[in-house]
């Protein structure tokens, strides 16, 4: 046993306690009789060798007695704080707090864990895997709950069995005696860690494709040793979350306190990309887990993954997903796909639980939409409810153990027995109607807070007693789908419907329109009585012909359609009947402007934007899109593909049988899933010219793994490539070095020599430069290292390069540079860097960068500091704005105070000075026509573009974003503020915004960069822009959009669109893929050749990033004259409330009814609060720099108080 005082755990109990606090003692000594044998009862020395007291009541429960002995599972010296998100009580100080809910007395704080742990406290025989950033070994509260698979060590010295000790698990106490198992890692204590150094043979010993996996696996640096290089953070907290070790005197209580987690690192954050998560959803199938914990965004979606995902739910393991962080109801991924159980966060509503009025508020840094399921209490945002949840789920699992139930529980009761004990969250339409800190509920199902808080001990009581639901899985449609009522005349819903373990079930599937329609709503598609067999395939058919959907309330929600699939299993006795529901949501829209045949399923999601380009030489211009899939297409406007297209990037490493850590011998590839379907994911964008000089056209894709791939226009593969990043540059990845082998960056095709011949530059992961000649030989002087030579500080910081870099001739020296911004950032987290790197890279006289370059650049480390918001990720835009002829940089960090645009030579400065500046922009004084009146606005990770939109002949700049009041959103923690998202646009003239601008969007446009076209034929171009809101809207300079626009997708969007004639008519199309994996086209009425000033993303097909590159078609100013927006009328503000919430009760300007979530006819459901009317709180309203500051500020500390701990904590953050 331990000698440290840090217990493995303790035993659980199995009492019964009611939901109304009644004690119920049947099968208590069965239970425990069952743990003993398990070698899992209370040790003699446990710090509460009372708990879990199986007899406590709720009010007892309440009582320091009753508690685990964790320091933070109860109130600390002050009074406040505590694990209120495990218990079924209240502070005593609820009811004295003025304004509190007396009608939550009954259901208590948190989950009732604390109920729950007087069933069970779980079992080691239930491995959670924590997919992250991977574990810090000296974490002593997890540090014996770790799992280690014994088929891959040995004995332990002198014992018969891997259990040396016979507290009835195999965990690193078992080696406290071996000779051959020291401190090998230095850190102060036996961990895993050593035995992976010390047994690690290369012998893959246990057969199960994965050699040496002695305890866990790092996809992300392919090796078998999970630590946490960077020290992030966040995946130990994970683990702690769901699984740390509880009554041990130490830190806080798991919600599984007898699980073990299984550690699997997928990235250095809780970013990273979807084929590393994929590979390691198999091998925690593959490795015995029951639960798969995922607290992850990723970057791209692919097959892959949905095959990983369909894979873990066909062989029993639960993936509890996290619902992300960003106040959004865009769609997570990997989340946001089948069979995964998708969770968000709510919390308290003021400082501290003691002194709140309710504990039901919706968590402003998590997620909501259609696709939420449950709501679990968490002030760290959705991953740490993804935590807690996966906690839950891992009891459940144990309790089904523990009851020898047979068959095993499957994903999909979990689901249920989950989804159908809630405590339901809904506040009454009257007290909530005139309170704009409250976001809408409903009885039932809402589309913020899913079917509501999470009650394990419900859950557990339900399964206890035998009734567990029936499971329903609905596959067909897809998540989100768009059906277009004349190109397809019906919807047909597959799936399955069973309840094996109950002699019958009835079931029903029924349809309405919106997203939350009332029950009223619904129709019944079929339904079926007294059914003893599972349905398999076809449940139902939905037709569309002569159907319309037109929803009141969001925009977003207009052609939403919800599926409800409902079943109850028959049990016999006492037992009696449990429900089961499944919903899924649809769009249905027709839009005649879409081009035949789309939009096309692509497979996989299109992070990357498309390129048109004639590659097939038939004089039309082809669509060139790379997608998360490793595929990159050749198609024309009747989807077919040009002659050897599509093509492919290389397998994975993991899935090379050539390398030395292939993972084809894991058990999913014998069948289920084909390893040589899996190839490296392409978010960064294709580059387009001739590479040779023989008139065909080369494409130049860079790929997440690191290789940069050349095809000629006949699909075969050029000369010399593909190249890459070259590992001996980057060093072991530790906090200061936080980098990667990678491209994320697009490749950039730019004469460097001067000789004619385009050479390919590319960005790296590595914090390099690189750049290649078109025979795949680097060019000389590269790669060139992009960091401050200025910083002092040893070791010198390394980091991602997450920006494509800009081209132009910044000195006049003949020789193109290039203009890259870094994720390195220095002092407190704020201040960036920018570069100008000479042409000539390190051949250059005096070293690679331009004189006083790197510039400092102000940049909040937003979303707890993940590589994707860190220094500098905005790819800047050139353009001549102060018209010496010569270009200027737009670059801009997360969340700057202000935006300027850098002038290409600079002055020597002193430190701490700003660097010069050729403009600063206005962001506080709007224009006339804005339909925002929110300010100011500020830039999150957008990129600029430029464009001539108001025709006088000068660059008119373009940026999305979001109004300061998105910083007192955060700031309120669990309060609704309203906030608008923003497109703006600034005069080329004065700098100061257009009159149209800014527009409201309606989501976030992360890595959107906007084109630039005249759409509507009027001479006059267009601001074309999508965003993680559906819709790809065209603004033009007076903020008015052509007929048949905005365009409706149903999906997020970060691919910029692309604009061309597709099918040889003479006239524009737009195109634009989604995260879904769609890709959409639609016809305009504008001339080819008229006002085009940026087609797509990074401006042209080489990815210049210029505004000066001059396009193969078009051109900057057509119009005879400027555009003219005088006789526009302005926009009127609603009340963000009904009129009958203001004292006068007089007329609100246009129907209030447009911030009314609360119409019950279907509709939304969130209108006001996320896409915003007026906010009254005026702290960073019209005040200008005052206001600016302030709500800046409330962002800063809001979103890194949100995200605190997760360096190993116990609170959440992350994704």
């Amino acid at each position: 046993m331990n000698t440290d005082g840090h217990r493995w755990g303790s035993r659980g109990g199995n009492s019964g306690i009611r939901r109304r606090g009644e004690c119920r003692r049947a099968g208590v000594a069965g239970a425990v009789a069952a743990l003993v044998a398990l070698g899992l009862a209370v040790p003699a020395d446990a710090a509460n060798p009372d708990w879990p007291n199986p007899d406590a009541t709720r009010a007892e429960l309440a009582e320091a007695a009753n508690w685990p002995d964790d320091p933070d599972y109860g109130p600390n010296e002050e009074g406040f704080g505590g694990m209120w998100e495990l218990w079924s009580f209240m502070p005593p100080e609820f009811t004295s707090v003025p304004g509190h809910r007396e009608e939550e007395l009954e259901l208590g704080a948190g989950s009732h864990v604390d109920r729950a742990w007087q069933v069970t406290i779980g079992d080691p025989r239930v491995v959670i895997a924590v997919l992250d950033t991977g574990i810090y070994w000296e974490q002593r509260e997890l540090v014996r709950k770790i799992y280690i698979n014994t088929g891959e060590l040995p004995l332990p010295e002198g014992a018969a069995e891997h259990d040396a000790n016979g507290d009835g698990v195999a965990n690193i106490d078992d080696y406290a005696a071996d000779t051959r198992v020291t401190d090998l890692n230095g850190n102060g204590l036996l961990d895993p860690g050593d035995l992976i150094r010390a047994f690690s043979n290369g012998i893959d010993e246990d057969a199960n494709g994965y050699t040496d996996d002695i305890s866990g696996w790092d996809f992300f640096k392919h090796d078998n040793d999970p630590y946490d290089e960077t020290r992030f953070g966040h995946g130990t907290g994970e683990a702690r979350d769901s699984c740390a070790e509880t009554n041990n005197g130490a830190g806080g209580a798991g919600v599984c306190p007898l699980c073990r987690p299984l550690m699997v690192r997928v990235g250095d954050s809780f970013v990273t990309d979807v084929q590393i998560f994929s590979q390691a959803v198999v091998f925690a199938v593959d490795s015995g887990a029951s639960v798969i914990q995922e607290a992850l965004g990723t970057v791209d979606m692919s097959s892959f993954a949905r095959e990983a995902m369909d894979y873990a739910y066909d062989r029993g393991v639960t993936i509890v997903a996290s619902a992300a962080d960003e106040n959004s109801f865009h769609h997570n991924y990997p989340g946001t796909a089948d069979h995964t159980l998708y969770v968000h966060a709510i919390r308290y509503d003021d400082s501290e639980p003691q002194l709140s009025t309710t504990f039901l508020n919706y968590n402003n840094c998590t997620n909501h939409g259609a696709q939420l399921l449950l709501s679990t209490p968490g002030t760290g945002c959705s991953s740490e409810a993804t935590g807690k949840t996966s906690g839950m789920v891992g009891l459940l699992y144990a309790q089904a153990l523990q009851m020898g139930l047979d068959p095993p529980l499957l994903p999909g009761e979990i689901r249920q027995l989950l989804s159908t004990t809630v405590d339901d969250i809904w506040v009454p339409y009257e007290e909530r109607v005139c309170d704009e800190t409250k976001y809408p509920s409903w009885q039932g199902w809402d589309q913020r807070f899913g079917y509501g808080r999470t009650n394990i001990r419900t859950a557990l009581d339900r399964l206890r007693d035998g009734a567990v639901p029936p499971e329903i899985d609905l596959v067909q449609p897809v998540w989100f789908e768009v059906f277009d009522p004349a190109l397809r005349p019906e919807v047909l819903l597959a799936g399955r419907i069973a309840a094996d373990r109950a002699p019958s079930f009835d079931w029903e599937v029924a349809w309405a329109p919106g997203i939350e329609p009332l029950e009223g709503d619904f129709t019944v598609l079929d339904s079926g009585t007294g059914e003893t067999a599972a349905l398999d395939g076809e449940l139902a058919r939905l037709a569309l012909t002569g159907l319309t959907i037109d929803n009141p309330g969001s925009s977003w929600n207009r052609w939403t359609v919800t599926f409800r699939v409902r079943a109850v299993a028959h049990y016999a006795g006492a037992i009696g009947d449990a429900p089961a529901e499944f919903r899924k949501a649809i769009a249905v829209h027709h839009d005649p402007d879409a081009l035949p045949g789309f939009p096309r399923w692509m497979g996989a999601s299109g992070e990357s934007s498309p390129k048109l380009a004639d590659i097939d030489g038939d004089g039309v211009r082809d669509v060139v899109l790379a997608t998360a899939d490793g595929d990159v297409h050749a198609m024309r406007h009747d989807g077919t593909e040009a002659p050897g297209w599509p093509v492919h990037v290389r397998l994975l490493p993991g899935m090379d049988p050539g390398d030395l850590n292939s993972y084809r011998g894991s058990a999913a590839f014998d069948a289920a899933i084909d390893p040589d379907q899996q190839r490296s994911a392409i978010v960064a964008s294709p580059a387009i010219a001739d590479l040779t000089g023989d008139g065909g056209l080369e494409v130049v894709v860079a790929t997440e793994e690191g290789q940069v791939w050349v095809w000629h226009a006949d699909g075969t593969v050029a000369g010399g490539f593909p190249v890459g990043c070259d590992p001996s540059l980057s060093p072991p990845a530790d906090p200061d070095h936080p980098i990667d082998i990678g491209f994320f960056a697009s490749p950039v095709l730019v004469d460097l020599l001067g000789d004619g011949d385009l050479e390919i530059v590319a960005a790296a992961y590595d914090s390099h430069v690189y750049a290649w000649n078109p025979d795949g030989t680097p060019v000389d002087g590269f790669p060139v290292l992009i960091s401050d030579p200025n910083v002092t500080a040893e070791p010198r910081e390394r980091a991602r390069i997450m920006t494509t870099p800009a081209v132009a001739d910044f000195d006049g020296d003949g020789i193109l540079d290039l203009a890259v911004g870094s994720n390195e950032s220095y002092g407190s987290g704020y201040d960036g860097r920018f570069y100008l790197v000479h042409g000539d890279g390190n051949l250059h006289e005096g070293g690679p960068f331009h004189p006083n370059w790197p510039i400092p650049v102000w940049s909040a480390p937003l979303f707890g500091g993940a590589h994707i918001s860190r220094g500098v990720p905005t790819s800047a835009a050139l353009a001549d704005v102060d018209h010496d002829d010569v270009v200027d940089i737009a670059t801009f960090g997360n969340a700057s105070p202000s935006l300027w645009i850098f002038t290409g030579q600079q002055p020597p400065r002193a430190p701490g000075d700003s660097a010069r500046t050729a403009r600063q922009l206005n962001t506080v004084s709007f224009g006339d026509l804005a339909n925002s009146k929110e300010r100011p606005t500020f830039n999150i990770f957008a990129y600029p573009s430029f464009g001539d939109l108001d025709q006088d002949g000068l660059a008119d700049m373009v940026l999305g974003g979001a109004s300061t009041q998105a910083a007192l959103n955060l700031a309120a923690g669990s309060k609704a503020v309203a906030f608008d998202h923003q497109i703006s646009a600034w005069s080329g003239a004065d700098s100061r915004m257009l009159p149209g601008f800014a527009r409201k969007v309606e989501d976030w446009q992360f890595f959107m960069n906007p084109s630039v076209a005249d759409l509507s034929g009027d001479g006059y171009p267009e601001v074309v822009s999508g965003s993680g809101g559906y819709f790809v809207h065209a603004f033009d300079g007076c903020g008015r959009e052509p007929a048949g626009w905005p365009k409706f997708t149903g999906q997020w969007l970060i691919a910029a669109p692309a604009i061309g004639d597709i099918d040889g008519d003479g006239l524009l199309e737009v195109v634009q893929p989604t995260r879904a994996g769609w890709l959409y086209a639609w016809n305009t009425t504008a001339d080819a050749e008229g006002a085009i000033s940026w087609e797509s993303f990074r401006h042209d097909n080489r990815n210049t990033g210029n505004y000066e590159t001059p396009l193969e078609h078009g051109a900057h100013t057509v119009a005879a004259s400027p555009l003219d927006c005088s006789a526009e009328t302005p926009p009127t503000f609603p009340r963000p409330l009904p009129d009958e919430c203001y004292p006068d009760a007089g007329d609100g300007g246009e129907d209030a009814s447009d911030a009314g979530e609360d119409a019950e006819d279907g509709g939304d459901g969130g209108t006001a609060y996320t896409g915003g009317g007026g906010c009254s709180c005026g702290v960073a309203g019209t005040n200008g720099a005052a206001g600016l500051g302030v709500g800046l500020l409330f962002l800063v500390v809001a979103w890194k108080k949100a995200r605190r701990g997760r360096r190993a904590g116990r609170g959440g953050n992350g994704r």
